[in-house]
């Protein structure tokens, strides 16, 4: 997966370095005003396992490709003034990489610029969206609309009654363990390996925001039952009015956990 095979424009690898200049531009071409967790650096980074990422300067927008072996489609938009105005140019570059295959795509559009992006004949498909939710919210838990979550917490708190603290690197280790504990719980669902093969994907996103999360700017909560790691959680700001809670694993013998963890984050 060489960038080489890319004409055009020149490729860059994507690597930690990236990160500040990044962000920064990311905040600045953010999509509209849009929270949305894609438009992260470590949203992105942890699955440089899985996916050879690039970036390049197109049309004075800055593309971010990600490339598989299914082939190479862009990761976000391109960012820039008007998304719109490089549209053509991107396509050309990823149908002479993907030699025409319908893997050719842009991932995580905005709504209103998948509207615009209509207008102009492109075909649109709408993915699972994120979930926005006011932190007051979550953090009460009142109402018939957290029924459920609020008595799983109280179970949790009563039964189990978990410490929280902050995320340290010497938690790499039982943290690890814990998710494989979680994968190996993770059955096939009518004779299908696909939740498998996605659990088996998602520990080596796990590993890196686990091994590298203050590089990656995460910000890391465990839960300790009887001196024990349980559960831990990474998220991180997408701006300073929204945070988004980017990963959770907890073990499927505590109840309530789950919800305990989320809460307390």
């Amino acid at each position: 997966m060489a960038s080489a095979l890319l004409p055009g424009p020149l490729l860059h690898p994507f690597t930690l370095a990236d990160r500040g200049w990044f962000e920064q531009f990311l905040l600045a071409n953010r999509a509209e005003d849009y929270p949305l967790a894609s438009y992260s650096f470590a949203y992105h980074f942890i699955w440089h396992e899985l996916f050879t990422y690039e970036w390049a300067s197109l049309g004075g927008h800055t593309c971010l490709f990600a490339t598989n072996p299914d082939g190479t489609f862009l990761a976000l938009p391109p960012l820039g003034p008007e998304a719109v105005e490089v549209m053509d140019q991107v396509f050309d570059v990823l149908d002479e990489r993907n030699f025409g295959s319908g893997v050719s795509r842009i991932e995580n559009v905005p709504f209103d610029l998948a509207q615009r992006c209509e207008s102009l004949g492109y075909h649109t498909r709408a993915k699972a969206g994120d979930y926005v939710y006011l932190r007051d919210d979550l953090v009460g838990l009142k109402g018939n609309r957290y029924k459920s979550q609020r008595a799983a917490y109280n179970q949790c708190a009563k039964q189990a009654a978990p410490g929280v603290r902050s995320y340290r690197d010497t938690d790499f280790g039982d943290c690890i363990g814990l998710f494989n504990n979680w994968r190996s719980g993770v059955n096939e669902e009518e004779g299908s390996s696909y939740p498998r093969q996605l659990a088996e994907d998602a520990v080596l996103a796990h590993r890196i925001a686990l091994r590298q999360a203050t590089q990656l700017g995460l910000v890391g909560l465990v839960a300790e039952v009887s001196g024990q790691i349980k559960a831990y959680t990474f998220g991180y700001p997408i701006n300073p009015s929204v945070f988004c809670i980017m990963l959770e694993t907890s073990n499927r013998e505590v109840p309530g956990l789950s919800a305990f963890i989320f809460r307390e984050f």
